[in-house]
C-alpha cells in the first residue's frame, strides 16, 4: 500500500519533534522600534518685565453676546436684592389710600422691634447689656398706657411688648439648653412656669423639632430669592412654615379639631411686585370673614351654661409675608365709615438679613404659641367639631 504509506509519512513529518526543533533554532529578530521626529527647537527670546509687557496683547469682546457666560468662574452674590429698603416707611400695610381717613395717626407710630435687642447671633453675647429691672418695668408701663390711649386692645398689647422683650427675658425650658447649644444661656430658664415657648399636652421632643424647623425659615428663604424659584418662593415658605408650627402648637394644646375651622389669625403670601395696597386689603376680607364665623356662630355658644360668653369678639391677628419681609398685624373691628375693618401694625421682621434667623423664628413662635394659648382659654365658649364617620363602600 505505497499510497497509505505515503500519507503516514507527511503526517509523521508534520508532528514530528524535529521538525519543532528546528523552528526553536531560527534566530529570533527584535522588531525595530519606531522613530519619532523630532521638533526643532524653538528659539524663545530673553523673558524680562519689558519682554512681558511689550508682547501683552489684551482682547476684549466686542459686544456681551460675545461672552459665554458658561465659562465664568462663579461668584456668589454679596447681597440680596431688597423688595424696598426702607419697606414703605418701616411699615407694610400702611399705604392703604382708601382707609387713610379712619386710621389714627399715632397707631402706626409703634413697632415691636423698637426696643428689641435683635442683634447678629454672633454678636449677640459681645452686645448685650446688663438690664435694669425698674426702668425696664416703667418703661413697659409707660407703652402700655400709650398703646391703650391709641385704641389698642389689652390682647394686642400683651402680644406687642412679649415680642418686645424676646431677648431680654427667658422663653424657653431649661431641659432645652441641650438640643440648642447655640442659643444665649439667658433664654433659658429652670421655672417652668416663666418658660413661654414649651409643650403643653405632648412630648417636648415634639416641641423641640417644631422650633428646630422653624429656625430654618430664613436660610429657606434666602436660598429661594438667590435661586430665583418660581413656584416656591421665598413669601410661600415664609407661610408654610407658619402653618407648619400653628399645627403642631394646637395639636398639642388639643386644638387640632375646631369647628368650622375656626382660628384667631390668618396668612397672606404675595409677590414682591404686588403693592402693598393688594396685600392689606387681601387680609382685610381675610379676617372680616373670620370675625363675622366669631361673632354669628362661635361666642353664641356654651357647653355648660355657667359661664357667660365674652362680649366682644377676641382679638384677630394676621401675617402677611412679601418677598423676604414679614409682618404682624392686627385687626381693627369695624366701624360705621368703615365697616369692613382695618389693619394696625405691630412689628416686621426680614428674613432676608443673614444672623436674624433666631430672632426672626423666636417671634414667630411667640406670636403662634400666644394664640394657641388664648384658643385654649376660648375652648369653652366653642362648639365640639362634628366627626362623621364614614364607612368604606367596598368592604
Amino acid at each position: 500500500m505505497p499510497f497509505l504509506r505515503t500519507v503516514s509519512d507527511r503526517v509523521w513529518d508534520y508532528i514530528s519533534p524535529r521538525k519543532t526543533q528546528q523552528r526553536r533554532e531560527k534566530p529570533f529578530k527584535v522588531p525595530a522600534l519606531p522613530v519619532r521626529s523630532k521638533l526643532p527647537e524653538r528659539a524663545f527670546p530673553e523673558t524680562t518685565p519689558r519682554s512681558k509687557v511689550e508682547h501683552w496683547s489684551p482682547k476684549t469682546p466686542a459686544s456681551p453676546t460675545d461672552l459665554d457666560e458658561t465659562l465664568l468662574p462663579p461668584s456668589p452674590p454679596t447681597s440680596l436684592h431688597r423688595y424696598e429698603e426702607d419697606f414703605d416707611g418701616d411699615t407694610l400695610v400702611h399705604d392703604s389710600v382708601e382707609d387713610e381717613h379712619f386710621k389714627d395717626p399715632e397707631s402706626d407710630a409703634y413697632d415691636a422691634n423698637d426696643a428689641t435687642m435683635v442683634v447678629d447671633d454672633g454678636q449677640y453675647m459681645e452686645m448685650r447689656k446688663p438690664v435694669d429691672r425698674t426702668n425696664e418695668q416703667l418703661r413697659q408701663e409707660i407703652q402700655c398706657r400709650e398703646l391703650r390711649q391709641a385704641g389698642w386692645s389689652e390682647d394686642s398689647v400683651f402680644m406687642f411688648q412679649k415680642l418686645n422683650m424676646r431677648g431680654f427675658e427667658p422663653l424657653l425650658p431649661n431641659p432645652w439648653k441641650k438640643d440648642f447649644v447655640t442659643l444665649p444661656l439667658n433664654l433659658f430658664t429652670p421655672n417652668d412656669n416663666m418658660a413661654f415657648i414649651k409643650a403643653d399636652g405632648l412630648s417636648d421632643f415634639r416641641a423641640q423639632y417644631a422650633l428646630n424647623q422653624l429656625f430654618t425659615v430664613g436660610g429657606l428663604a434666602r436660598d429661594a430669592v438667590l435661586t430665583k424659584a418660581r413656584k416656591r418662593t421665598a413669601e410661600r415658605h415664609i407661610v408654610q412654615s407658619v402653618k407648619k408650627y400653628s399645627q403642631w402648637a394646637l395639636r398639642d394644646g388639643g386644638m387640632r379639631r375646631t369647628q368650622k375651622g375656626i382660628k384667631l389669625f390668618d396668612t397672606v403670601a404675595c409677590p414682591k411686585n404686588v403693592p402693598s395696597y393688594v396685600c392689606e386689603q387681601k387680609m382685610i376680607r381675610k379676617l372680616h370673614k373670620l370675625y363675622r364665623k366669631w361673632d354669628d356662630e362661635m361666642l353664641s355658644f356654651d357647653k355648660t351654661g355657667l359661664v357667660a360668653a365674652p362680649e366682644e369678639v377676641p382679638t384677630l391677628y394676621g401675617i402677611i409675608a412679601s418677598h423676604t419681609v414679614m409682618a404682624f398685624v392686627s385687626y381693627v373691628l369695624p366701624t360705621e365709615p368703615n365697616p369692613k375693618g382695618s389693619l394696625r401694625t405691630i412689628a416686621i421682621f426680614d428674613f432676608g438679613k443673614e444672623g436674624y434667623d433666631v430672632w426672626n423664628s423666636l417671634a414667630v413662635a411667640i406670636f403662634v404659641i400666644h394664640c394657641r394659648n388664648r384658643m385654649q382659654e376660648l375652648r369653652e365658649f366653642l362648639p365640639e367639631p362634628v366627626v362623621v364617620h364614614r364607612r368604606d363602600p367596598d368592604l
